[in-house]
């Protein structure tokens, strides 16, 4: 845990209780979220953790509750019913809206906080030259009216897990920058490329690693990673337009899912063919166990998706006041979009033991 996002959390819990200058007095007030709008997993609540339907996640989410519990029992009660705790909802702030401005320069920077993520970010924020103004700066011409947007990840992007864990969303239509972890890499020394979620404050902006999933070693001597031939992957998936959207990362489910598995930089690295097979089978093993522990379909999410859409609209057309769970809606984004990769990467899997394309 960073002790600078517990201490800049404390800060605005002071300044929400009046005890600020009259300025973040009416910023925390007024424009910071309300406890129920985090969606940020440490702020769920027991009964609702589950529904992200993904043990690490859930695990970590909870761990961190635990150490935020520990550090101050005292602001360890819920703000509302069903809501965070004092101390969570500050350091779920903290954590989603502070700004890395230049390396090991964080700030918490009002207005600029409320610009939302793109991919393909309309502007960028900067540090003027005498280290006393941010800037927000347009990377293109914009029309009147249009969305000032940034990126939060920079070019490398992150992964779901991280996403939802620092930001409490995920990219919707598929993440190419987003990974899956296998026990079985990890057990043999060569990583999957999945960041450890919430392992660090983290900031809009700032650059994280997500790499390829290519492990060191020949595959070939004892206690070395045993690595797949690409070679063969793409045989298996044919010269069409599915290897090409895979590789491009135009089909960004297929990308993240062959980014994930642990290919050889070079042909001549990768592993024997029955170690490479073998290797596939318990690979597809993992995702085939998780897969059956799902308490959902994926059909099921996208049709809970639809329902909390519509309800969402209707309160949203008759001025009501919002009956929808943000909290819900958004692990049922993550856990959808987890689905989809595990799908993915199940299905190249096949194909890859199979030796040819498999639907």
């Amino acid at each position: 845990m960073c002790a600078l996002a517990v201490v800049w959390a404390l800060a605005l819990l002071d300044a929400l209780a009046g005890g600020a200058d009259p300025f973040w007095e009416r910023y925390t007030a007024a424009v910071l979220p309300a406890p129920l709008a985090l969606t940020l997993p440490l702020c769920f609540p027991a009964e609702l953790l589950p529904e992200l339907q993904h043990g690490a996640i859930i695990a970590a989410a909870q761990a961190q509750q635990q150490r935020l519990a520990a550090l101050f029992p005292g602001l360890s009660g819920a703000m509302c019913e069903g809501g965070p705790s004092w101390l969570q909802w500050g350091f779920a702030c903290v954590r989603s809206r502070a700004f890395e401005l230049r390396k090991d320069c964080f700030a918490f920077v009002p207005f600029l906080d409320g610009a939302n993520h793109a991919a393909d970010p309309s502007c960028d924020f900067r540090l003027s030259a005498d280290g006393r103004t941010v800037e927000l700066v347009a990377l293109r011409p914009l029309q009147a009216g249009e969305e000032a947007t940034i990126s939060y990840t920079g070019p490398a992007g992150m992964t779901n897990q991280r996403f939802m864990a620092q930001y409490g969303f995920v990219p919707t239509g598929g993440n190419p920058a987003d990974r899956l972890q296998f026990a079985e890499l990890l057990d043999a020394g060569s990583g999957s490329g999945s960041d450890e979620p919430g392992s660090s404050l983290g900031a809009n902006g700032s650059s994280n690693s997500s790499s390829s999933s290519s492990g060191g070693g020949s595959g070939n001597g004892p206690g070395s990673a045993v690595l797949l031939s690409l070679d063969r992957m793409q045989a298996a998936l044919g010269d069409g337009e599915r290897m090409a959207a895979a590789l491009s990362g135009k089909d960004p489910y297929s990308y993240a899912a062959l980014k994930s598995l642990p290919f050889a930089a070079e042909e001549g690295a990768a592993a024997e063919l029955g170690q490479q097979l073998a290797l596939a089978e318990r690979l597809a093993a993992e995702l085939a166990a998780e897969a059956a522990g799902w308490p959902t379909s994926m059909e099921q999410d996208a049709e809970l998706v639809a329902q909390l859409r519509a309800a969402a609209a209707v309160e949203c057309s008759s001025g009501g006041s919002a009956a929808t769970d943000a909290r819900l809606a958004a692990a049922l984004a993550y856990r959808l979009q987890r689905k989809a990769l595990v799908t993915a990467d199940q299905l190249l899997l096949r194909s890859f033991v199979a030796g040819g394309s498999q639907t």
